[in-house]
Protein backbone atom coordinates (compact mmCIF):
# COMPACT_ATOMS: atom_id res chain seq x y z
CA UNK A 1 0.00 0.00 0.00
CA UNK A 2 1.68 3.41 -1.43
CA UNK A 3 0.76 6.67 -0.02
CA UNK A 4 2.25 9.63 -1.25
CA UNK A 5 5.19 7.47 -2.02
CA UNK A 6 5.27 5.72 0.75
CA UNK A 7 4.29 2.43 2.26
CA UNK A 8 2.33 1.80 5.43
CA UNK A 9 5.20 0.42 6.90
CA UNK A 10 6.97 3.65 6.57
CA UNK A 11 4.50 6.08 7.56
CA UNK A 12 3.82 4.17 10.63
CA UNK A 13 7.49 4.34 11.28
CA UNK A 14 6.97 7.75 10.79
CA UNK A 15 3.78 8.41 13.06
CA UNK A 16 5.88 6.20 15.99
CA UNK A 17 8.58 8.76 15.84
CA UNK A 18 6.36 11.60 16.17
CA UNK A 19 4.82 9.94 19.01
CA UNK A 20 8.64 9.59 20.95
CA UNK A 21 8.99 13.61 20.08
CA UNK A 22 5.60 14.69 20.92
CA UNK A 23 5.81 13.22 24.18
CA UNK A 24 9.36 13.95 24.67
CA UNK A 25 10.00 10.40 26.07
CA UNK A 26 13.30 9.52 26.88
CA UNK A 27 15.57 6.76 27.20
CA UNK A 28 14.61 3.62 28.98
CA UNK A 29 10.96 4.69 29.16
CA UNK A 30 8.27 2.47 27.69
CA UNK A 31 6.29 2.55 24.67
CA UNK A 32 2.23 1.93 24.99
CA UNK A 33 1.32 -1.83 24.33
CA UNK A 34 0.56 -3.28 20.71
CA UNK A 35 -3.46 -3.15 21.62
CA UNK A 36 -3.03 0.10 22.71
CA UNK A 37 -0.31 1.27 19.76
CA UNK A 38 -2.44 -0.25 17.07
CA UNK A 39 -5.63 1.24 18.16
CA UNK A 40 -4.01 4.76 18.37
CA UNK A 41 -2.49 4.45 14.88
CA UNK A 42 -4.82 2.43 13.13
CA UNK A 43 -2.61 0.18 11.81
CA UNK A 44 -2.52 -3.92 11.57
CA UNK A 45 -0.27 -5.32 14.06
CA UNK A 46 1.67 -6.85 11.49
CA UNK A 47 2.45 -3.59 10.11
CA UNK A 48 3.31 -2.16 14.14
CA UNK A 49 5.57 -5.03 14.30
CA UNK A 50 7.47 -4.54 11.22
CA UNK A 51 7.62 -0.56 12.06
CA UNK A 52 8.81 -1.39 15.29
CA UNK A 53 11.85 -3.69 13.37
CA UNK A 54 12.55 -0.52 11.60
CA UNK A 55 13.15 1.32 13.97
CA UNK A 56 14.96 -1.03 16.55
CA UNK A 57 17.34 -1.75 13.51
CA UNK A 58 17.84 2.30 13.72
CA UNK A 59 18.87 2.46 17.15
CA UNK A 60 15.89 4.48 18.26
CA UNK A 61 13.69 1.24 20.11
CA UNK A 62 14.91 -1.54 21.69
CA UNK A 63 12.75 -4.85 22.70
CA UNK A 64 13.24 -7.19 25.84
CA UNK A 65 11.43 -10.11 26.00
CA UNK A 66 8.75 -9.96 27.98
CA UNK A 67 8.77 -6.83 29.17
CA UNK A 68 8.27 -4.48 25.64
CA UNK A 69 9.49 -2.23 23.80
CA UNK A 70 11.66 0.88 25.20
CA UNK A 71 13.41 3.69 23.51
CA UNK A 72 17.11 2.71 23.43
CA UNK A 73 19.66 3.92 25.51
CA UNK A 74 21.49 5.77 22.48
CA UNK A 75 18.62 6.64 21.02
CA UNK A 76 18.35 6.90 17.31
CA UNK A 77 22.39 6.34 17.27
CA UNK A 78 23.89 3.72 14.72
CA UNK A 79 26.33 1.95 16.57
CA UNK A 80 28.70 1.93 13.04
CA UNK A 81 27.86 5.71 11.41
CA UNK A 82 31.01 5.80 9.78
CA UNK A 83 31.50 2.41 8.68
CA UNK A 84 34.65 2.47 10.46
CA UNK A 85 34.04 -1.77 10.94
CA UNK A 86 35.12 -1.73 7.22
CA UNK A 87 38.00 -0.10 7.70
CA UNK A 88 40.50 -2.84 8.01
CA UNK A 89 44.48 -1.22 8.68
CA UNK A 90 43.43 -0.59 12.56
CA UNK A 91 46.99 1.34 13.22
CA UNK A 92 46.06 3.59 10.32
CA UNK A 93 42.33 4.07 11.84
CA UNK A 94 42.83 4.16 15.62
CA UNK A 95 46.03 7.22 14.27
CA UNK A 96 42.86 9.13 12.37
CA UNK A 97 40.57 8.54 15.67
CA UNK A 98 43.00 10.65 17.39
CA UNK A 99 43.40 13.33 15.29
CA UNK A 100 39.40 14.00 15.42
CA UNK A 101 39.43 13.59 19.06
CA UNK A 102 42.15 16.05 19.09
CA UNK A 103 40.06 18.58 17.16
CA UNK A 104 37.04 18.28 19.45
CA UNK A 105 37.87 16.96 23.11
CA UNK A 106 39.93 19.27 24.28
CA UNK A 107 37.44 22.10 23.54
CA UNK A 108 35.08 19.62 25.05
CA UNK A 109 36.89 19.17 27.97
CA UNK A 110 36.93 23.10 28.13
CA UNK A 111 33.40 23.55 27.92
CA UNK A 112 32.58 20.96 31.11
CA UNK A 113 35.39 22.54 32.85
CA UNK A 114 32.23 25.82 32.60
CA UNK A 115 29.10 24.36 32.46
CA UNK A 116 29.72 20.93 34.61
CA UNK A 117 27.07 20.33 36.92
CA UNK A 118 27.88 18.80 40.93
CA UNK A 119 26.43 15.90 40.06
CA UNK A 120 28.39 15.18 36.79
CA UNK A 121 31.91 16.07 38.66
CA UNK A 122 30.78 13.62 41.43
CA UNK A 123 30.33 11.00 38.50
CA UNK A 124 33.59 12.00 37.01
CA UNK A 125 34.91 11.33 39.78
CA UNK A 126 33.79 8.39 40.86
CA UNK A 127 34.42 6.78 37.49
CA UNK A 128 38.26 7.89 38.06
CA UNK A 129 38.27 5.91 41.56
CA UNK A 130 37.10 2.92 39.73
CA UNK A 131 39.31 3.27 37.00
CA UNK A 132 42.45 3.77 39.60
CA UNK A 133 41.61 0.62 40.94
CA UNK A 134 41.19 -1.21 37.56
CA UNK A 135 44.77 -0.31 36.91
CA UNK A 136 46.35 -0.62 39.73
CA UNK A 137 45.27 -4.40 39.92
CA UNK A 138 45.99 -5.05 36.06
CA UNK A 139 41.98 -5.37 35.42
CA UNK A 140 41.00 -4.56 32.00
CA UNK A 141 39.46 -0.87 32.25
CA UNK A 142 38.42 0.31 28.42
CA UNK A 143 34.95 0.48 29.72
CA UNK A 144 35.87 3.23 32.45
CA UNK A 145 38.31 4.74 29.91
CA UNK A 146 35.15 5.82 27.74
CA UNK A 147 32.96 6.53 29.60
CA UNK A 148 35.22 8.82 31.55
CA UNK A 149 35.07 10.49 27.97
CA UNK A 150 32.06 10.29 27.15
CA UNK A 151 30.85 11.98 30.83
CA UNK A 152 32.83 14.91 30.06
CA UNK A 153 31.55 15.24 26.47
CA UNK A 154 27.84 14.78 28.27
CA UNK A 155 29.11 17.25 31.16
CA UNK A 156 29.75 20.03 28.24
CA UNK A 157 26.17 21.08 27.88
CA UNK A 158 26.41 20.50 24.27
CA UNK A 159 23.68 17.89 23.46
CA UNK A 160 25.19 17.38 19.72
CA UNK A 161 28.92 16.68 21.49
CA UNK A 162 27.29 14.06 23.76
CA UNK A 163 26.20 12.27 20.44
CA UNK A 164 29.09 12.55 18.87
CA UNK A 165 30.90 10.96 21.49
CA UNK A 166 29.09 7.78 20.89
CA UNK A 167 31.04 7.54 18.09
CA UNK A 168 34.73 8.43 19.27
CA UNK A 169 34.12 5.59 22.33
CA UNK A 170 34.95 3.28 19.41
CA UNK A 171 38.21 4.48 18.84
CA UNK A 172 39.15 3.81 22.72
CA UNK A 173 39.13 0.24 22.57
CA UNK A 174 41.67 0.28 19.33
CA UNK A 175 44.22 3.08 21.52
CA UNK A 176 44.31 0.91 24.56
CA UNK A 177 44.78 -2.41 22.23
CA UNK A 178 47.87 -0.86 20.52
CA UNK A 179 49.16 0.77 23.17
CA UNK A 180 49.40 -2.92 25.03
CA UNK A 181 48.50 -0.78 28.36
CA UNK A 182 51.72 0.93 28.94
CA UNK A 183 50.30 3.86 29.14
CA UNK A 184 47.80 3.07 31.64
CA UNK A 185 49.58 4.69 34.58
CA UNK A 186 51.78 7.25 32.84
CA UNK A 187 49.74 8.48 30.70
CA UNK A 188 46.00 7.51 31.04
CA UNK A 189 45.50 7.31 34.65
CA UNK A 190 47.96 10.74 35.34
CA UNK A 191 45.77 12.46 32.60
CA UNK A 192 42.55 11.33 33.81
CA UNK A 193 43.35 12.31 37.29
CA UNK A 194 44.48 16.05 35.66
CA UNK A 195 41.78 16.74 33.88
CA UNK A 196 38.82 15.75 36.49
CA UNK A 197 40.84 18.00 38.98
CA UNK A 198 40.77 20.87 35.75
CA UNK A 199 37.01 20.28 35.51
CA UNK A 200 35.93 20.29 39.00
CA UNK A 201 37.40 23.72 40.10
CA UNK A 202 36.22 24.66 37.02
CA UNK A 203 39.57 25.69 35.20
CA UNK A 204 38.68 25.74 31.65
CA UNK A 205 42.07 26.35 30.03
CA UNK A 206 44.04 23.63 32.08
CA UNK A 207 41.25 20.95 31.36
CA UNK A 208 41.89 21.66 27.24
CA UNK A 209 45.65 21.67 27.79
CA UNK A 210 45.73 18.43 30.04
CA UNK A 211 43.01 17.03 27.45
CA UNK A 212 45.94 17.95 24.72
CA UNK A 213 48.25 16.82 26.42
CA UNK A 214 46.82 13.13 27.17
CA UNK A 215 45.78 12.83 23.55
CA UNK A 216 48.87 13.61 22.00
CA UNK A 217 51.00 11.99 24.29
CA UNK A 218 48.69 8.59 23.08
CA UNK A 219 49.64 9.73 19.27
CA UNK A 220 53.29 10.15 19.80
CA UNK A 221 53.49 6.51 21.41
CA UNK A 222 51.57 5.22 18.59
CA UNK A 223 53.40 6.22 15.79
CA UNK A 224 56.54 4.89 17.49
CA UNK A 225 55.23 1.80 17.92
CA UNK A 226 53.65 1.82 14.01
CA UNK A 227 56.94 2.94 12.94
CA UNK A 228 58.28 -0.01 14.36
CA UNK A 229 55.83 -2.62 13.62
CA UNK A 230 56.61 -1.17 10.02
CA UNK A 231 60.44 -1.87 9.91
CA UNK A 232 60.30 -5.18 11.37
CA UNK A 233 57.81 -6.25 9.07
CA UNK A 234 59.51 -4.60 5.77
Amino acid sequence: MLVRGKTLVEQTTEKIIDYITENKMQPGQQLPTEAEFTAELNVSRGTLRDAFKVLIARNILEAKQGSGTFIAENMGIPDDPLGLTFIYDDEALALDMLDVRLMLEPAIAQLAAINATPAQKKELQELTRILDQHITHGNPYAEEDGRFHQLIAQASGNKVIGNLTHILFQSIYKNIELTLDVQKESNTLFYHKKILQAIISGNAISANMYMTMHLCLLKDFMLEKCSDIKKITS
